[in-house]
């Protein structure tokens, strides 16, 4: 059973959401084409998109994230000041899937996972990324 999922039109591109349990919330997917990363324009690489992130091991990355969500209750500090809004790469070339996640930028700094949290003042990369990935 795939997750649930929403594929909404607007303009030329498409709005991919997913349903994640976990989060009791939507994740945004979207996808690298052409060396950039942007918004799906094609509905059946959306769903494909979809298929990918159903099919990957999210664990670690919502095991993470809980910690950003347990700081934030425990402190009353808003989810921004315990974590980072990052987007996590997903599957293999042609496309790379990203998703939405909010992490401690330590499990980012850490992980073997391709990740992008955006700071305050920067991106934060995870440790191997390459200029041509």
């Amino acid at each position: 059973m795939m997750v649930k999922h929403e594929i909404v039109p607007d303009g030329e591109e498409l709005n991919v959401s997913v349903y994640d349990a976990p989060a009791n919330g939507w994740r945004c997917l979207i996808v690298q084409q052409n060396a950039a990363i942007a918004r799906y324009t094609d509905y059946e690489r959306a769903l494909a998109g979809v298929r990918i992130y159903d099919g990957s091991d999210k664990a670690t990355l919502v095991e993470a994230e809980l910690k950003v969500y347990l700081e934030a209750a425990g402190t009353g500090k808003p989810l921004g000041q315990c974590g980072l809004a990052s987007l996590v790469r997903i599957g293999a070339p042609d496309p790379y899937v990203y998703v939405t996640f909010t992490l401690p930028e330590d499990f980012i700094a850490q992980s073997v996972l391709k990740i992008i949290g955006h700071g305050k003042q920067e991106q934060i990369y995870s440790p191997g990324w390459e200029l041509t990935d």
